[in-house]
């Protein structure tokens, strides 16, 4: 097919790009949760769960981690993983959530499948990974 720009050597900046927009994302819901701390509720409709502060904690810890590797380029097939299971959990239990804690379901479903997308192609430029 003939392309309008004929520009296929910036692909690995496009997968830099979108690495590093996916990466600010998660840290920038980790940073909201972080800063609406105080204000979350203590209980939640979860199976076997007493104090909801520890299912935020675990979230907003994952996000930290996901967003940073993301950003730095380190693991990043590995931090995909982790944000796909992260996804398709939130989208699963989106409902237990309180909805100005958690962003809405078309959120995780953009990130699911811009962690795919990045699970396929690689790290992209300017990452630590090396290619396989």
């Amino acid at each position: 097919m003939l392309n309008l720009f004929p520009i296929q050597w910036l692909a690995m900046l496009a997968y830099l790009i979108l690495r590093v927009g996916v990466g600010s994302v998660f840290l920038y819901l980790a940073h909201t949760q972080i800063k609406n701390w105080q204000q979350l509720p203590v209980t939640i409709n979860l199976p076997l769960v007493k104090n909801s502060k520890v299912i935020f904690m675990f979230l907003i810890i994952t996000e930290l981690i996901i967003g940073t590797l993301y950003i730095v380029g380190l693991a990043t097939q590995a931090a995909t993983l982790l944000a796909i299971a992260l996804c398709v959990k939130m989208l699963f239990w989106h409902k237990r959530f309180p909805t100005w804690v958690i962003p809405a379901k078309l959120t995780y479903v953009l990130l699911l499948f811009a962690s795919l997308s990045l699970f396929i192609t690689g790290a992209g430029a300017l990452a630590f990974d090396l290619p396989i």
